[in-house]
């Protein structure tokens, strides 16, 4: 005997809505992390109870740009803890985080270059090693926003712009 399967016009978009109510139901108890702007920051850099992770390997915290048009160097007052440090063992990254002052009783901002970043390693501090989502926000912007405004400084003075100049232009023409 033949089995009728309802035309594929009626099924398609059933299983579409039936995948989307799912999504919505499990995005509604999924953790969620605050996007924080660059006023934000501003306002809680060096308050008692937050602190400022910048997420970036070492080099780019210390003024090296990653690559062209983004800038290495860090906000002022913030930490360097870089996103590869939490892929090392559960209790030696735990230890590294408590020695650097990123606990759980703190708010804990996050960036690095765009966002992306931060945003991982804010997901991994969630998942991985139990920290409350309203105690954990994502500078969404991170230091290509803050530069945007001329009077956001980074620090060391001498960091890399990561814009590019006439003598190094030629060698990413066609990249």
């Amino acid at each position: 005997m033949k089995k009728n399967y309802p035309p594929l016009e009626i099924a398609a978009p059933l299983m579409f809505a039936l995948i989307f109510i799912l999504a919505l139901i499990y995005s509604a108890f999924e953790p969620h992390v605050e996007d924080v702007d660059t006023l934000f920051v501003k306002r809680h850099t060096g308050m008692p109870g937050y602190i400022l992770v910048d997420a970036r390997p070492e080099e780019s915290f210390m003024g090296k740009s990653p690559r062209p048009g983004v800038p290495g160097g860090h906000i002022p007052g913030a930490i360097n803890f870089p996103l590869e440090n939490l892929s090392m063992r559960t209790q030696l990254a735990a230890a590294l985080l408590a020695k650097e002052g990123i606990t759980k009783d703190k708010t804990i901002i996050i960036y690095c270059n765009t966002g992306v970043l931060s945003g991982r390693m804010a997901d991994l501090l969630i998942r991985r090693f139990n920290f409350s989502s309203e105690k954990i926000k994502n500078y969404r912007g991170s230091t290509v926003e803050w530069v945007k405004d001329p009077r956001n400084v980074l620090l060391p003075e001498d960091h890399e712009t990561g814009f590019l100049t006439d003598e190094h232009s030629e060698e990413f023409k066609g990249k």
